[in-house]
């Protein structure tokens, strides 16, 4: 495998994640809404726009990609030996990259809410009602909770990579 195969990989893969990510976030954005908002309507057919042509780069247009980023360059070796990887170094690989895609999409909504909750201790006498009401709302404890939870399981993925892929090797052998 050389280092241009193991980046088209990663991007193709990253570029499935983009695609998922946009079907799950877009679909809820356009199915539920409280009243027609133009303005909310257009913000979200840029995001569509934008998130597709995202995608469409990662997945269809990688080769550019890797030569635009210049992404093969600098490396000592052109080719990348693959004799010591297994199935175990595959288990682990994916936990990883789970652990850390788990942990990359629920850290921003995690601070945020942290911040909310601390600006609404800090700053709750000096904020008119209205100020204290659109803060009350825009907690969502549920998501806190959620977003904190996922990155706490997306810790536990990245420390303990080794045992679960030692773990789930030998349910699937027992199954098997």
């Amino acid at each position: 495998m050389t280092i241009t195969d193991l980046f088209r990989v990663i991007i193709k893969i990253f570029g499935i994640y983009c695609f998922t990510t946009l079907i799950y976030r877009l679909q809820p954005r356009m199915t539920v809404n409280f009243g027609f908002d133009f303005f909310e309507f257009i913000i979200s057919i840029i995001h569509l726009v934008l998130m597709g042509l995202i995608v469409f780069f990662f997945l269809f247009k990688t080769d550019r990609l890797i030569k635009l980023f210049r992404l093969s360059k600098g490396f000592d070796s052109h080719i990348i030996d693959m004799k010591n990887l297994n199935e175990v170094g595959l288990f682990k690989f994916g936990i990883i990259i789970i652990g850390l895609l788990m942990i990359v999409d629920n850290i921003a909504p995690f601070l945020n809410y942290c911040f909310l909750e601390f600006k609404k201790q800090v700053w709750t006498n000096k904020m008119d009602e209205s100020s204290r009401m659109i803060l009350n709302l825009s907690i969502d404890y549920n998501r806190w909770f959620t977003c904190g939870f996922n990155i706490f399981i997306g810790a536990i993925f990245l420390n303990n990579n080794n045992r679960i892929s030692k773990f789930l090797m030998k349910k699937g052998k027992n199954v098997g």
